[in-house]
C-alpha cells in the first residue's frame, strides 16, 4: 500500500471517530523519510484515541503507524516539534 493511500485510510478513520484535526509529523511531515521510516500521526479533539489507534492497526501495511494524542502530550518539544513541521490532513 502506498503511503498517500495510508494517508487517505487514516484520514477516514479520523472522520468516522469525530476527530478534530489530523496531522501528519515526523520525517514524512520534513520530507526526510527513508524506506523503513513509520508514519506518524497527531489527532486533536478526539475522545478515544485507543479507538482510533485499534482501527489504524488493522490497515494492511508493513509500515508502523503511530498516531498521538496531541491534547494530552506532555512532551513540550515533540508538541513544537509538530507545530512547526506538522503537515495539516484535515
Amino acid at each position: 500500500m502506498q503511503v498517500d493511500e495510508i494517508i487517505s485510510r487514516v484520514e477516514q478513520i479520523c472522520k468516522k471517530q469525530q476527530v478534530s484535526h489530523l496531522l501528519l509529523y515526523g520525517s514524512y511531515a520534513k520530507g526526510t523519510q527513508t524506506q523503513t521510516s513509520d508514519l506518524d500521526f497527531a489527532v486533536i479533539g478526539c475522545d478515544d484515541v485507543r479507538k482510533v489507534a485499534e482501527e489504524v492497526d488493522l490497515i494492511p501495511t508493513l509500515k508502523k503507524i503511530d498516531i498521538l494524542d496531541y491534547d494530552k502530550c506532555k512532551n513540550v518539544y515533540l508538541r513544537e516539534d509538530i507545530d512547526k513541521y506538522g503537515k495539516k490532513i484535515y
